[in-house]
């Protein structure tokens, strides 16, 4: 399966969470309850050698959880704090986001980045 595409917006400064299921092709909810690792790292582009907006795991910004009323273990939130997003210099950048479950790595997530540069510092 194709990684999915999102583009987003983090306001710099300010706490940034988005939560993201991981489903199949017919919308039923895959488990990663066993993932050793959920991983991103934000870089200004592809070529970049510098990781320009930190790198995040599941020790680092990414918790994994049980949506509410559901019995498989799909769900996954990023939380960036709002001191992280404010160190953040960045215009426009790239990002992907991996899953490695039961030794297995997938590519869940890829797109582009704007931050919305903060005036109330």
């Amino acid at each position: 399966m194709a990684a999915g595409i999102y583009n987003f917006t983090i306001e710099q400064g300010a706490t940034f969470t988005r939560t993201f299921k991981y489903k199949d092709s017919n919308g039923d909810p895959l488990d990663i309850s066993e993932a050793t690792a959920l991983r991103m790292q934000i870089r200004e582009s592809i070529d970049s050698d510098v990781v320009t907006g930190g790198t995040f795991g599941l020790s680092s910004g990414f918790t994994i959880e049980t949506p509410a009323g559901q019995t498989v273990q799909n769900q996954f939130t990023l939380l960036m704090t709002s001191a992280e997003t404010a160190a953040f210099t960045f215009d426009r950048a790239i990002y992907d986001v991996e899953l490695v479950n039961q030794g297995v790595t997938t590519r869940l997530l890829q797109g582009k980045i704007k931050l919305s540069k903060n005036v109330t510092r």
